[in-house]
């Protein structure tokens, strides 16, 4: 039994709800029963009922809960108090990550992290995502966080966030009647992308030549390296684009963007942290490593 499996548990019988535990633990619902799949196995007994309306505890559930916060607030209790003998060291930390979540999510984490280590001295280098796998390679960085999957011999690789790709467009004309839109529509439409090494680019990519196509079959009119370049052009109305939904959340909530769902696309991004699986990883990376990847310590804008 794991703590982080008790964590996921608790989760789910406070809120009573798989889909909004595994929303707030930043998990997918399939992951979050496998969890419970496994502790329910461990200890041959149900522990929840399921309803149409959620779930509720069953009397061994119960007993778990009731013996499981107190472990995790001992757990809680250990950990602060190591967490006050490593905040005494002076640490460096470099971060990498592609340009969505490095411009978007990540900060928030990094800050969250500094409030918890204060002489931590954290840098955040940003780039495409085939750049930053380069500088985790080479070194230049302790750790990245990038569009999954990624497979690399040399490199491991953990889901900390989802996101999915969406359409934008302008908020006037045609598009403000328009809620989804089909392959076959986006190839009439003038389409903005990402340069050669996104992240984003890529998973589109794949997502084409599963359907049988590829970019010359859409009408690309530029590509860009910048996200909020983009963001511009289309609301300029010089074409519509592919993003990360996370990246336009305030242009959305503001309306100076539209955004259309693709119809018939599996959309999910998994963003995942990478790191060079090294025996002798310095403390604070693997801190920063535990912070981002166990549910109850993910702190994401």
């Amino acid at each position: 039994m794991q703590i982080n499996q008790l964590e996921i548990f608790c989760m789910v019988a406070q809120i009573k709800s798989f889909s909004k535990a595994a929303k707030l633990l930043y998990m997918t619902q399939p992951a979050v029963s496998n969890h419970i799949i496994s502790m329910e196995n461990y200890y041959g007994a149900k522990l929840f009922h399921r309803h149409s309306y959620g779930v509720s505890l069953t009397e061994v559930g119960d007993v778990v809960y009731k013996h499981s916060q107190k472990l995790l607030d001992l757990h809680d209790a250990m950990e602060k108090e190591i967490d006050k003998v490593l905040s005494k060291e002076n640490r460096k930390l470099v971060v990498g990550a592609s340009s969505t979540i490095g411009n978007y999510t990540l900060p928030c984490s990094i800050w969250a992290f500094k409030e918890k280590y204060p002489t931590v001295d954290i840098s955040l280098e940003i780039g495409n995502s085939a750049t930053i796998i380069k500088t985790v390679l080479n070194n230049q960085v302790n750790l990245a966080v990038v569009e999954g999957p990624i497979n690399h011999k040399d490199l491991e690789a953990t889901d900390v966030f989802q996101d999915e790709l969406i359409l934008i467009t302008p908020p006037k004309g045609k598009w403000l009647d328009i809620q989804e839109i089909t392959l076959t529509e986006i190839k009439k439409e003038p389409l903005i992308i990402r340069e050669q090494g996104s992240g984003i680019r890529k998973l589109w990519e794949e997502f084409l030549q599963s359907n049988g196509l590829d970019l010359t079959d859409l009408q690309v009119v530029t590509e860009m390296g910048s996200i909020d370049a983009i963001k511009s052009a289309v609301e300029s109305g010089l074409g519509v684009a592919i993003v990360s939904k996370l990246s336009v959340k305030k242009e959305i909530r503001r309306a100076t963007l539209r955004e259309v769902k693709i119809k018939d696309i599996v959309s999910d991004i998994n963003f995942q942290i990478i790191y060079r699986p090294e025996k002798n990883q310095p403390t604070i990376t693997k801190r920063f490593i535990r912070f981002l990847t166990v549910p109850e310590e993910r702190s994401f804008c």
